[in-house]
């Protein structure tokens, strides 16, 4: 039997040959760089390395330390963008906020696809050319909010349209990177996008208040959302504080008064016991299982799987630069109110 044909012949109990259809091609390798090698740059690459249809060509980066991983991954570095050969289509940009309207409309209009780390851009205005640019270049502009690929909200997403009211937890005990903004921008808009994109409603009316401990501008908030189907939601987020474990969870309370949430950092989906409804949740015809299982996929792996795919289909990402705009729009929104001058 030639194992390289298309089909393979084999016999069933009966002698009788039976031909099995071939499985599907196996997805073309697209050759992928990271601008930007940090920390989660770094991971970005790791993953491209060994992401199946991911073939990693190139790092680049400044700082003469990327040449170590890059000889350890056996792939070029550079110091600039504009070295990248022309092989190269697709790329993560995991620079600063402040080089990514620059950086990412350089690549753009080179004709690479991109995966842009979150926040999209330092403004909306930015957030709105990169769009139209990414259109005029006819090349996918993906927006790195990453949560969208957690499991645990996988399971739960049905569950938030439902829900009367959204309380959402998002702490950490490690201090702000030195090129975060405040905790709003780089914590926050996690959750800020993943309510946007689950209610599809308008926020109708916003309370936040702030302060700072010295580590950025706000380093702790408190946000109140009222959106135009009658939900409520309450965010709290802070960074650099004495907590015995990094929490980042969101509990949704539906009409029906069942109670859910979403582990984000367990990557689990449960239902809080509730004694007048044990069965699971039939939630838009679908029923969650109690609890919902954890998928042991790394989530970065998963993000930039989705983003290979969308850029060999060349279909829609599942973050557009829209709704990585909305959610920078409404965090620049929360902001203003919480940093304006006191009357």
């Amino acid at each position: 039997m030639d194992a390289g044909r298309d089909a393979a012949l084999l016999m069933n109990p009966m002698n009788a040959p039976v031909l099995l259809s071939p499985g599907p091609e196996p997805a073309l390798p697209l050759d992928t760089a990271v601008v930007g090698v940090g920390y989660f740059g770094s991971l970005h690459a790791l993953c491209y390395s060994r992401l199946p249809g991911s073939r990693l060509q190139a790092l680049v980066d400044p700082d003469p330390i990327t040449q170590s991983l890059a000889e350890h991954l056996g792939v070029p570095w550079f110091t600039c963008a504009a070295e990248l050969p022309p092989t190269i289509r697709t790329a993560s940009v995991a620079t600063p906020v402040a080089t990514h309207f620059e950086l990412t409309s350089f690549l753009l209009q080179q004709g690479l696809d991109v995966l842009l780390e979150k926040p999209i851009a330092e403004t909306t205005a930015q957030a709105t050319e990169l769009r139209m640019v990414a259109e005029a270049n006819q090349c996918i502009l993906q927006i790195g909010h990453i949560e969208r690929f957690n499991p645990a909200f996988a399971s739960g997403r049905a569950l938030l349209p439902l829900a009367r009211t959204i309380r959402s937890v998002r702490a950490t005990r490690h201090p702000p990177r030195p090129s975060a903004l405040d905790v709003v921008i780089d914590l926050m808009i996690h959750d800020l996008d993943l309510i946007l994109h689950s209610l599809d409603s308008s926020v109708v009316e916003l309370r936040a208040s702030g302060r700072s401990s010295g580590l950025t501008a706000i380093d702790e908030a408190e946000v109140e959302l009222t959106f135009s189907n009658g939900c409520r939601t309450y965010l709290d987020v802070h960074w650099g504080r004495d907590t015995e474990q990094e929490e980042r969870r969101m509990v949704a309370e539906l009409e029906n008064d069942e109670t859910w949430v979403i582990d984000f950092r367990r990557r689990i989906t449960y239902r809080k016991a509730s004694s007048r409804s044990p069965g699971p949740l039939a939630a838009n015809g679908h029923t969650l299982p109690f609890p919902t299982q954890r998928i042991q996929e790394d989530t970065l792996s998963l993000q930039l799987a989705a983003f290979l795919d969308a850029c060999r289909n060349r279909s829609l990402p599942q973050v557009t630069p829209t709704e990585g705009n909305a959610a920078l729009e409404l965090a620049h929104h929360i902001r203003q109110q919480i940093l304006r001058p006191c009357p």
